[in-house]
């Protein structure tokens, strides 16, 4: 996955999600796009099901 957001991308990712932005707001989620990237990257991981705490929580304070 790039870490780099040219304008078109950036115009055609809001216009997508039906964001109008302001320049400056514009210039700021550039500017963290890496951040953003290198999250989806980690959130889209294939996971157990113990990743997700409501599944082994239990109310008698046991193990599930």
């Amino acid at each position: 996955m790039t870490t780099e957001l040219t304008d078109a991308a950036c115009e055609f990712l809001l216009q997508r999600a039906g964001l109008d932005l302001s320049g400056a707001q514009k210039a700021d989620l550039r500017g963290v796009y890496h951040h953003i990237t290198a999250m989806a990257v980690r959130v889209r991981r294939p996971r157990g099901h113990k990743a997700e705490p409501a599944h082994c929580f239990s109310l008698d304070g046991g193990a599930p």
